[in-house]
C-alpha cells in the first residue's frame, strides 16, 4: 500500500473559500504547495505566483516533512 501524499490536517484547517477572489486562491495555493503534495498546482495559479515573486520557497513533496498549517 502507498503513502497518502495528502495532507488531511492541513485541508482541514484551509477551506478555499466559497468564490475565492484571485488573491485568496493565490494565497491558498502557495500554502498548499508548500504543505500539501496531493496534486500539482494549476499552470495558471503558479505562473501569477511566480510573476509576483509568491512562490513558496520549499514545496511538499511525497514523504517530505510537512510545515504545520499557520493559523
Amino acid at each position: 500500500m502507498s503513502k497518502s501524499i495528502l495532507n488531511r490536517e492541513w485541508h482541514a484547517a484551509n477551506r478555499m473559500p466559497a468564490k475565492a477572489t484571485l488573491e485568496q486562491r493565490l494565497a491558498w495555493h502557495a500554502g498548499h504547495a508548500a504543505n500539501c503534495a496531493c496534486r500539482e498546482m494549476p499552470a495558471s495559479i503558479r505562473a501569477e505566483l511566480e510573476r509576483r515573486g509568491m512562490m513558496p520557497d520549499t514545496l511538499a513533496s511525497p514523504g517530505a516533512p510537512r510545515r504545520p498549517s499557520r493559523g
